[in-house]
């Protein structure tokens, strides 16, 4: 069952995964910031899809980031708290 949903507002608030995507340019310096323009995200309210869809490259759920090179980060959010679970450079 794939459990991407379309916005914060459906996951529990408390726990929940989110897949951040977004262009990788090597003169940008900070790629921690997940929160800006740039960023497309996707939310899970489970890590099994979260994960599955982070090591198939996340073009399925980004396909404006077809073609390019991209920063793909999976996070865990735990009573408001970012912790990177996993990230990697897909081209």
């Amino acid at each position: 069952m794939n459990s991407i949903l379309d916005n914060k507002k459906n996951v529990d608030i408390d726990d929940y995964f989110l897949l951040a995507a977004r262009n990788w340019n090597s003169q940008n310096e900070d790629y921690s910031a997940i929160e800006d323009s740039a960023t497309s995200i996707k939310y899970f309210d489970n890590y099994p899809d979260a994960e599955q869809l982070f090591q198939n490259g996340g073009l399925s759920a980004f396909p404006e980031l077809k073609g390019k090179d991209i920063k793909l980060d999976l996070i865990h959010v735990r009573f408001g708290v970012n912790r990177l679970v996993l990230s990697r450079m897909v081209v």
